[in-house]
């Protein structure tokens, strides 16, 4: 079984946990690769497909959106699952979970419909004072705003394994399998 993990990350996080998710998959599946969104140039010969992007504004990275709309007639015809990896908890408490439930809703509303997704994750990532300007960096640290790495191994590792455990099982007839956590 052929498996792409495909990314696009601004700033490395998205990577890191696209090459981790691709690492986990291969401890159980045969033919796991990880690349950049830039470098595929088909999924034709995928079986099944992982994409993730960074979250910025709210909204995926153009490159993980141009490789949607790019694939979406191949990307119909199998297995995909996305994840996309934001600052929901870096944001200030009373905000991380309204904040989670707004990129939620805005990133299901902008992947293609023709594409059914299996499942729908997201992940908080690393957040750095540097990325933004001084005045800002003091502004968010004021509000409550916290900088670190927010990434959850664990349940990364257990999305992995959830998909793992999923194309290790024939798929069923009557179940479309299409569902979004």
């Amino acid at each position: 079984m052929t498996v792409l993990v495909a990314y696009a990350s601004a700033l490395g996080s998205t990577r890191d946990i696209a090459h981790h998710i691709a690492d986990r998959l291969a401890a159980g599946l045969d033919g796991v690769e990880c690349r950049s969104v830039e470098e595929v140039e088909s999924v034709s010969a995928c079986d099944a497909v992982v994409v993730g992007s960074a979250v910025h504004n709210q909204s995926w990275l153009p490159a993980a959106g141009q490789f949607f709309a790019r694939h979406a007639p191949e990307l119909a015809k199998r297995p995909v699952w996305a994840f996309n990896v934001g600052m929901a908890d870096a944001l200030p408490k009373p905000f991380r979970k309204r904040g989670a439930e707004l990129q939620q809703a805005r990133l299901a509303g902008a992947l293609p419909q023709d594409v059914s997704l299996r499942g729908h994750r997201m992940f908080s990532g690393v957040y750095n004072a540097d990325q933004m300007s001084p005045a800002l960096r003091v502004l968010f640290r004021l509000a409550g705003g916290r900088f670190g790495d927010f990434r959850d191994w664990a349940a990364i590792d257990a999305w992995a394994d959830d998909i793992a455990a999923q194309l290790a099982k024939p798929a069923s007839p009557t179940s479309s399998g299409n569902t979004v956590t």
